[in-house]
């Protein structure tokens, strides 16, 4: 397995599926075999933490991880990722 980096693409910080993802805009590290496996892992892992309503709205059903357009997906080997985890970008980690 591989670690990919997985981050917000330059100047979609704002974009309206970020409302979707319960961790926020930021990096995230995660071991899978390939890039759809880390964005997957990425948004099973933040679904059970999106609120279904935010001011009366409903929340994007989209996930930004799952979206090319919104989440850059690249190998970066940089960061020591435990297994069953996913390494977040202000040091967290979440599990998956």
């Amino acid at each position: 397995m591989h670690v990919y980096k997985l981050e917000p693409v330059e100047g979609r910080q704002n974009h309206q599926d970020w409302r979707a993802s319960g961790i926020g805009t930021m990096a995230v590290w995660v071991r899978a075999n390939d890039p759809d496996e880390a964005r997957q892992k990425i948004h099973l892992a933040t679904l059970s933490t999106v609120a279904a309503f935010e001011a009366g709205e409903l929340v994007p059903a989209s996930s930004p991880w799952l979206n090319s357009a919104v989440v850059d997906c690249d190998e970066d080997d940089s960061r020591e990722v435990p297994d069953g985890m996913a390494l977040l970008g202000n040091g967290k980690t979440i599990r998956l």
